[in-house]
């Protein structure tokens, strides 16, 4: 694709261009802080504009020097799994439904295409690649979504097959995020709106146990496994599905059993992390035994059959930061998506945010990067949503329409200087 189709195929670029062309070329319009020129946009398009951070963040705070740990979410779908297959058939993964998107209005640019192919990432020669580019892009680590039901998992391929086999494993960490929900068949989603239960989501205290015992015996004793003080991490998706099922004070024992069971297979204990469904000043948190919290993708969902600004969440998103981390008695990481649209597995029922750009993401970084210093969080992690969420249109690894630029934002953002 040449340079000038490439820019014009973009939701905003063609846009910018064309609008640029009216107003006689790309002069510009305000000088960031960063130093770098902007260039006008075009009518009744929003943009998030780096002069916003000085009225949402304090840019007055030192950010050179600390070290961010950029950690990125990974979803594993990107390989065959037994557990899937037994619905789909053989050999299936969710590329067969990132395959049919369809787009929704003119200028939706659906189905996004991986640059490098349609990969298997349980493969250990795709995984020593998809490591050697997040390293060098200033990736701390993945926080990898892990399917548990009673023992019964899947997606776990990615790691114990392709990840940790890789001969540079080591130039990455690694974390368990427990992606405790129901699994529903999304693929596509029907018309109705709710897809059907697959794998519904239980839990007993035994099953805490074993679940402990398995990630400790896999995972945790790896010595790229992230750590926070010493403690190996585990994010815990649903809280609030869980305090359902056992109550508080029974999941606050559940919960110090799985750090007993790391402290006496000889680590110093677990991290534990609440990943995105609780409410901020309302789940006693730290009380049920959490260590930090963070909002995994803070504007996803919307309304179905509608768009919104990216700019408009980014704003949203970086306010309710501070909100949420006021209400908290433990430390909060802020987590910034790259984007959202749902319409390879919603169809018609989607909600696509427009608009969005790789330049807005940097300047999304950088406020994540400055709420972080201003708030002295020990250690200093930001978010990124997501690695690979190819399905819901939020990922760095590179496509036919952004290349690597979403990439390079990052790169520049977490690469020490």
């Amino acid at each position: 694709m040449n340079r000038r189709r490439f820019f014009e195929s973009v939701s905003l670029g063609g846009a910018a261009l064309r609008a640029s062309r009216a107003l006689g070329g790309p002069q510009c319009s305000s000088t960031p802080i960063d130093g770098r020129p902007s260039f006008p946009t075009p009518p009744r398009v929003d943009y998030f504009r780096r002069e916003e951070l000085e009225k949402l963040v304090n840019t007055s705070v030192p950010i050179d020097g600390i070290g961010f740990q950029a950690v990125c979410i990974n979803f594993p779908a990107w390989h065959p799994s037994p557990a899937q297959e037994k619905y789909f058939g053989r050999g299936w993964t969710e590329w067969e439904t990132l395959k049919r998107a369809k787009p929704l209005f003119d200028g939706h640019l659906q189905p996004k295409r991986p640059l490098w192919g349609y990969y298997n990432e349980a493969d250990p020669i795709w995984a020593e690649r998809e490591i050697e580019l997040a390293a060098s892009s200033g990736i701390y680590a993945f926080l990898v979504d892990f399917y548990w039901h009673e023992g019964l998992m899947w997606y776990h391929e990615q790691l114990e097959q392709g990840f940790l086999r890789a001969p540079n494993r080591q130039k990455l960490r690694f974390a368990i995020m427990w992606a405790n929900h129901d699994w529903t068949n999304d693929y596509p989603v029907p018309e109705s709106g709710q897809g059907a239960v697959l794998y519904p989501q239980t839990y007993s205290d035994a099953d805490m146990d074993r679940l402990a015992d398995y990630l400790i015996e896999h995972y945790m004793r790896e010595p790229n496994y992230w750590q926070i003080d010493g403690q190996p991490v585990l994010g815990i998706y649903d809280v609030l599905h869980l305090l359902r099922s056992f109550g508080e004070q029974k999941l606050r024992r559940a919960l110090d059993r799985m750090k007993d069971h790391a402290a006496r297979a000889g680590l110093k204990g677990m991290h534990l992390q609440a990943s995105s469904i609780y409410v901020p000043g309302q789940t006693a948190l730290r009380k049920l035994g959490f260590d930090s919290a963070t909002h995994y993708h803070p504007f996803a969902g919307g309304p179905p059959g509608k768009t919104s600004e990216y700019a408009a969440a980014v704003r949203k998103s970086i306010m309710s930061w501070r909100d949420t981390a006021s209400k908290l008695e433990l430390p909060y990481f802020p987590d910034c998506p790259s984007g959202w649209d749902d319409s390879p597995r919603e169809g018609a029922r989607a909600h696509v945010y427009i608009h969005r750009s790789p330049d807005q993401f940097e300047s999304f970084l950088l406020a994540a990067k400055y709420f972080s210093a201003e708030r002295r969080t020990n250690p200093p992690v930001i978010f990124l949503s997501s690695w690979n969420e190819w399905t819901e249109d939020h990922r760095l690894l590179p496509d036919d329409v952004y290349g690597y630029s979403y990439l390079e934002a990052v790169r520049r953002q977490f690469t020490p200087r």
